[in-house]
């Protein structure tokens, strides 16, 4: 086995060490940007602040708990998770081995380079390449997922491509501006709000009206504006975007004509998956 695969091995067996408990997940990376989150404040988590506060609320909603636990997680959200700590433990080992490889996965290169240059655009360019190829590799999962869930794991993505929109210089709105600094409170403030990231799992009834954007509310509306006003109408010129960006072409077959289309690998590339599902089946049925 040479330096590397030692390496993979090592990876892998921190992660699965960590899986069941998801505290433990956090922990990887709270201590990773310990050292690596270039803060302004010494002891804060720099340019880790938006991905630990998602995956606070991740933990809160439950979908990183053991597939055993008395609430089990989710397989798709564990799956993503895993293969995204996999990525970043990867870089990490690599990095502080001094060792240099060739053939590296896209992402891993990506972190190397955050390491080696921490600021918003490396950050993003590692974080946002490993969070496609954890889509890529657990897109038959989200099969087990209902179609709502289904549908909010594209509204997740399409979220986090147009945040990086803003330190790569292609503004899709004001909001990006607010929204895309990883240092920032922004992704913390808008995880606690129901109507953005809901916290129960499954999905309550409540839940898919925000999804599906369908709540006439206060906080319904102010959804509909930053999702169908920002972002929605420039899905297509994202996804392009954000496939180069992120060196992830793979990025591309989840959209088209600006509509999502995740996961793939079942529904013929088409949007009627969501198109029909989403408008007839009636929530009440649930």
């Amino acid at each position: 086995m040479n330096k590397l695969e030692i390496l993979k091995e090592k990876a892998k067996g921190i992660v699965l060490h960590a899986s069941d408990n998801p505290k433990n997940r956090y922990k990887l990376r709270y201590e990773f940007y310990q050292k690596y989150g270039e803060p302004f404040i010494k002891g804060k988590e720099g340019l880790g602040n938006s991905e630990l506060a998602f995956m606070d609320w991740e933990i809160k909603r439950g979908v990183l708990n053991s597939i055993n636990a008395q609430h089990p997680g989710s397989l798709w959200w564990r799956s993503v998770n895993s293969h995204f700590l996999y990525l970043g433990t990867l870089a990490q080992l690599i990095y502080e081995s001094g060792e240099t490889f060739l053939d590296l996965p896209v992402p891993v290169n990506f972190w190397l380079k955050y390491i080696n240059t921490p600021n918003e655009r490396s950050w993003y360019r590692a974080h946002n390449s490993s969070i496609i190829a954890g889509y890529q590799v657990a897109d038959a999962l989200a099969f087990k997922e209902n179609i709502y869930e289904q549908y909010f794991i594209n509204i997740v993505l399409y979220r986090v491509l147009y945040a990086q929109s803003m330190v790569e210089g292609v503004s899709f709105g004001v909001l990006g501006k607010i929204f895309g600094n990883p240092r920032g409170a922004a992704v913390s403030i808008l995880t606690d709000i129901e109507a953005f990231y809901p916290s129960h799992y499954p999905l309550s009834k409540e839940d898919i009206k925000y999804v599906t954007h369908h709540a006439h509310n206060l906080n319904g509306l102010i959804e509909d504006i930053f999702d169908k006003l920002f972002i929605i109408p420039h899905l297509d010129e994202l996804y392009t975007e954000a496939a180069k960006w992120n060196s992830s072409p793979v990025v591309l077959e989840y959209i088209k004509n600006n509509k999502p289309l995740y996961p793939i690998s079942d529904s013929e590339f088409s949007s009627a998956h969501f198109n029909t599902k989403l408008t007839t089946k009636k929530i009440h049925t649930l």
